[in-house]
């Protein structure tokens, strides 16, 4: 019974032994944390144009001149404003990072 009970110990110590995981070569290619617009005009002095800021506020992928492209999407002036980039060509397949500032990317398959 002690054998049998010795042996339960051990195999239970093994189970709970934390092993390393192993990590996937990967990137994580962050959005900018902020953007600002600015604004120009043609009037004169008397005519004040407000800048706006805005943090990202999501990712997406999009088709941008025929190319798949990371998007950071923010907000400014009532509506969305893109700042973009392509995927890295050793690192080609990305998706949405946690936290939805960027993106996970990994090599080729």
């Amino acid at each position: 019974m002690r054998s049998v009970l010795a042996l339960a110990g051990v195999i239970g110590s093994l189970v709970l032994t934390p092993v390393a995981a192993v990590a996937a070569p990967h990137i994580i290619l962050s959005c900018p944390s902020e953007a600002r617009g600015t604004v120009t005009h043609t009037g004169d002095a008397g005519w004040i144009a407000t800048n706006q800021s805005s943090r990202v506020t999501g990712v997406r992928f999009e088709t941008i001149g025929g190319q798949s492209s990371l998007v950071c999407v923010y907000l400014m002036f009532g509506s969305e404003y893109w700042i973009y980039r392509r995927p890295q060509a050793d690192y080609p397949r990305c998706r949405p990072a946690d936290g939805g500032a960027g993106f996970y990317c990994q090599p080729p398959a």
